[in-house]
């Protein structure tokens, strides 16, 4: 697999319409497994992590001057999503007493997204079309154009103000991507489904040519694509932590003792690569996340130490190798190079090769599943009732169907 992104495009949207559910059954996540979209989504994931770890790279990410290095377009999205920050205040949490996860006010938050997110994506869409190519931009037309991007996200905007029918096909799709890369408002979830989702909105803009590469023909440059990964998800996991912690969403699927984290997977693989590069195998080694003082120091440099701190902060007086196994076995790898090598395995394993995880993925006309899907859509599952109350469904432990009732080892896959 080559480190280079896939390259923009110009697909036709004009016939598109709002995306939706190619997953149904075992037949059509054999067709996922296969398909196009699978694999170009990969070869992002995995480009993006090879920019970060890049040696030649010149490009250090500074959490004080975010928007450094950016496409004039991605500098839009990351001023949109500072102004999510903001919405929390509008819909402060319900009384939290009786139940310990799932908190109403998260709907209304989300219906702000959806309302919003039409302006969100046409403004992206609109800087990119008056900057499209790859030279740079001084950082104070950057940081104008994120606060245009922020002021985006106070506008109402529906689809039909859009005029023109290929540019409505577009937003309609991508919005639709971005919808879900925030949680569940039915569920009240969140976990590795909705930040793939993220992912599959970043892959879109790529395509897009949002990235800012030219000509379309060509991956964007390193330093770009590095500037990109690190500061649009760094400023995505502020948004998404504070929606768990403000509103107490439920971990989606399997997750603690038996996954990587309650919540995410790429945000890992992500940070061990800037390690990898940045850090250095001298100056900071897996076992580093064990020394608190370095992740109070370096979590905001370095989004790797920035999850562990999070995790910790979440899980008070649990010895971490309880509270997170495989995290703790991964500190025992000598470099960063294999545990950047065993993430990306382990991201394509256990999320991209689960239905569980994919069946809600949606499908459009950038984004396209190349299959017929087994059944005609209709909503995933999104609740159980147990207990005489209706509450979100639970994934099956890993060591259900065991007949000795056994608990599986948890150390990471690859640490041996």
């Amino acid at each position: 697999m080559t480190s280079s992104p896939p390259a923009a495009a110009s697909p036709d949207t004009d016939k598109g319409a709002k995306p939706h559910r190619f997953i149904f059954n075992d037949v059509d996540m054999d067709k996922f497994r296969e398909s196009a979209a699978r694999k170009q989504l990969l070869h992002l994931t995995n480009a993006m992590g090879k920019s970060c770890a890049s040696s030649k790279s010149d490009y250090t990410f500074d959490p004080q001057t975010p928007l450094l290095g950016l496409s004039p377009a991605m500098a839009a999205l990351h001023g949109s999503l500072r102004a999510m920050l903001t919405w929390f205040d509008s819909f402060p949490p319900l009384d939290q007493s009786q139940v310990r996860f799932g908190n109403p006010s998260f709907r209304k938050w989300h219906e702000r997204l959806e309302n919003r997110s039409v302006s969100i994506v046409y403004n992206i869409l609109k800087v990119q079309q008056d900057y499209p190519s790859n030279q740079d931009v001084e950082i104070d037309l950057l940081q104008s154009i994120a606060d245009h991007g922020y002021e985006a996200a106070a506008v109402d905007k529906k689809t039909e103000t859009i005029e023109q029918q290929g540019e409505r096909a577009i937003v309609v799709e991508l919005m639709s991507y971005l919808q879900a890369a925030f949680g569940h408002p039915v569920r009240l979830d969140y976990g590795t489904g909705h930040e793939s989702s993220f992912q599959v909105f970043i892959y879109t803009l790529c395509k897009l040519g949002c990235f800012a590469s030219t000509p379309h023909d060509q991956a964007p440059a390193t330093d770009r694509l590095k500037a990109i990964t690190l500061s649009i998800y760094e400023q995505y996991l502020k948004v998404t932590r504070q929606l768990q912690t403000e509103y107490m969403l439920e971990p989606a699927g399997s997750h603690g003792v038996w996954g990587l984290d309650d919540y995410y997977c790429l945000a890992f693989y992500f940070g061990a690569c800037q390690l990898q590069a940045d850090g250095g195998d001298g100056d900071f080694t897996p076992d580093s996340i064990n020394d608190d003082s370095v992740l109070q120091t370096q979590g905001d440099h370095f989004m790797y130490f920035g999850c562990i701190r999070y995790i910790k902060s979440l899980k008070k007086g649990v010895p971490f190798f309880e509270s997170s196994p495989m995290l703790h076995d991964i500190s025992q790898l000598p470099t960063w190079s294999k545990v950047a090598t065993g993430l990306l395995r382990l991201y394509e394993g256990e999320v991209l090769n689960k239905r569980q995880v994919v069946q809600h993925f949606q499908f459009g006309n950038i984004f396209a599943a190349d299959w017929t899907a087994s059944e005609e859509e209709r909503e995933a599952p999104t609740t159980t009732f147990r207990h005489g109350k209706t509450v979100a469904p639970m994934a099956r432990a890993p060591w259900a169907d065991d007949p000795k009732g056994g608990m599986p080892p948890t150390k990471a896959p690859w640490a041996k």
